[in-house]
């Protein structure tokens, strides 16, 4: 009887067409406005792993936007909301979601501008990653806070302040398991010009903890404490010749901890560049480069996307400087011609590596055929000091595009070859293109594209990816349709928010040694009916595979989504009904995969509150 009265009171409030004032004003300094929707239904939800269930649900979400005083002195805007993200529903979700948003502006017309944010969700959706795929879907709840502050005094330093904090607890649908994550984040950023120099200055302070299980190998958990700061100065100013210079130095100090060990790092990087341009059509410059830890470097970056090192490198040393020069003339305006010659010393696992490398590039665009073509070839010769070893390395890029009589056609290709990385020694090689395709048919607007990509690390290390995607749609007066496949594979790492693509940056040695074989394709497609102009008819279905593999344990995992949904709108109401189902499962995890249900027919209506 409760959800009874419940459900009949909101349709009579949907239902109510009154008028209210377009702003609310609250003595003389407060004004608001206020609109929003809501909606109420009834709905049923049935699956593997929750209880089956049905009845009456009402659920809206409103924006209130309001000032103080003036807007330039307080500003604010609060967006609530209350299941609202059903499948089936207003918002392409699984599971409901209810939660708050609010964002205040203070003082944003003067030298000291300010503002603080704050969002919690709950059940709210996430992802969890296969490169190249459909992400795999999470749930569970958030919250983050955000405060920044802002000195802008003419004649004196400008200075930015911002602190940020968050949580989110999640749970992977298909296994048993549940993860965590925290993060605080510090940051404070100065700027100041003097005497012809513009000087800048800030300084990071990042924690993070996650805990998080390895689905794709065991069930346990994994806990990963991420602790980093890092200390910068930078420098520039306009020289003669139309030219510029700049320098900048970087201090990082970062400490991971996970449940196998320990990886700590201090790296200080030195740049600094400069550039002439003596001529209109003529630019020089040069740059150098030094950082006293270079796998510090390459490991950092690993960490910094999620991954965790495996391994550490205790009482190993590394450092690596380079110099370069460039020269570059523009001979018309199709013809760009460059030049650079750069020299590398390095020295990583107790060896000492150096290298010079010279490049010629050329750049070309034009009109061609009636469309537009243009290409950059780039060849360079590269000689290790060491072994006296030259290699030739070759980048070329290919892009094309144009109308020919109902066709619209583009396509791009890349190739490169021998492409020198961050570590001396160490090169990459692959190629990727892509294209479009369309044209009108009498009433019928179609297209189709098609794209494929591929690097490896070296010709023997093994480490690469391969991606490939595939799609086609067309539309015809108040009916479309799209459909779409891919295919990936590669070596990644297992992180907290799921595989991600190791640098290649890196050699076989410094890489850690838990890689994860992924490989795995996709499809689907989806139409579109509008038969009127208010009647629209949508659905959707998605069909994922993924197969993984390491440390010897391997994992067969796969999602499938099916949506629909019809919409009917009548002055301010929408009526609605939909249907949706979703399956996920992992192999690895011990568990059935997740099967879930629901429908839902309801009514929504929009305000504008005041």
């Amino acid at each position: 009887m409760k959800w009874r009265a419940t459900w009949i009171g909101c349709f009579i409030v949907l239902a109510a067409a009154a008028r209210v004032p377009a702003q609310v004003t609250v003595g003389n300094d407060v004004s608001m406005n206020m609109n929003g929707q809501i909606s109420a239904g009834y709905t049923g939800d049935y699956g593997n792993q929750i209880p089956s269930d049905h009845g009456l649900t009402a659920g809206g979400n409103a924006t209130l936007n309001g000032s103080f005083y003036d807007p330039n002195f307080l500003s604010f805007q609060v967006s609530p909301y209350f299941n609202q993200s059903r499948d089936n529903s207003t918002s392409s979700s699984i599971s409901d979601s209810s939660g708050v948003l609010a964002n205040a502006s203070l003082f944003s017309g003067s030298n000291y501008p300010g503002s603080i944010s704050y969002s919690r969700t709950y059940d709210s959706l996430g992802t969890f990653d296969v490169p190249g795929l459909p992400n795999y879907t999470t749930h569970g709840n958030s919250n983050g806070f955000n405060v920044g502050w802002g000195v802008n005094v003419p004649d004196l330093p400008h200075v930015s302040l911002n602190y940020a904090q968050g949580t989110n607890d999640y749970s992977i649908y298909g296994t048993d398991a549940n993860g965590s994550s925290d993060y605080h984040n510090f940051n404070a950023h100065a700027m100041y010009q003097i005497d012809g120099f513009n000087l800048n200055g800030g300084y990071v302070y990042n924690l993070t903890h996650a805990q998080y299980p390895l689905i794709l190998q065991t069930q346990q958990l994994e806990n990963l404490d991420n602790d980093g700061s890092s200390y910068s100065f930078g420098a520039s100013r306009n020289l003669p010749l139309h030219g510029s210079f700049s320098a900048n130095f970087n201090r990082s100090d970062f400490t991971s901890d996970f449940s196998d060990g320990r990886y700590t790092g201090t790296v200080d990087t030195f740049s600094s560049s400069v550039n002439f341009h003596p001529e209109a059509q003529l630019t020089l410059g040069a740059d150098f480069n030094y950082t006293d830890n270079l796998l510090g470097t390459l490991y950092q970056n690993i960490i910094s996307a999620g991954g965790i090192l495996q391994q550490s490198t205790p009482g190993q040393s590394s450092n690596s400087w380079d110099a370069s020069g460039l020269a570059s003339y523009n001979l018309t305006k199709h013809w760009i011609f460059y030049g650079t010659f750069e020299h590398r010393d390095q020295s990583y696992f107790g060896s000492a590596y150096g290298s010079n490398a010279l490049t010629g590039s050329v750049n070309y665009w034009n009109r061609l055929l009636g469309g537009s073509f243009s290409t950059a070839l780039s060849v360079t010769r590269t000689t290790e000091d060491t072994s006296n070893l030259s290699t030739v390395g070759l980048l070329s890029v290919v892009n094309y595009s144009r109308r020919i009589a109902l066709w619209d056609v583009s396509a791009s290709g890349n190739y490169f070859q021998n492409t020198q990385t961050l570590l001396v020694g160490y090169t990459t090689s692959g190629w990727g293109y892509s294209g479009q395709l369309g044209r009108k048919i009498g009433p019928v607007h179609w297209n189709a594209n098609a794209g494929e990509s591929q690097s490896l690390l070296n010709v023997s290390s093994g480490y690469g990816y391969n991606a490939q995607n595939y799609g086609t749609g067309f539309n015809v007066r108040w009916f479309g349709f799209n459909g779409t496949y891919s295919k990936s594979s590669g070596t990644g790492l297992l992180g907290v928010n799921g595989v991600i693509t190791p640098p290649l940056s890196g050699g076989t040695t410094p890489l850690p040694t838990d890689l994860i074989l992924y490989g795995g394709h996709a499809y689907g497609g989806g139409i579109g009916i509008n038969p009127y102009k208010r009647l629209t008819i949508t659905f959707s279905y998605a069909r994922a595979f993924s197969d993984t593999v390491s440390n010897s344990i391997g994992s067969q995992n796969n999602s499938e989504n099916v949506f629909g949904r019809v919409q009917y709108q009548y002055r301010q109401m929408f009526f609605t009904g939909g249907y949706s189902r979703f399956i996920q499962g992992f192999s690895a995890s011990g568990t059935a995969p997740a099967q879930l249900n629901s429908f839902y027919v309801g009514v929504q209506r929009w305000f504008n509150f005041f």
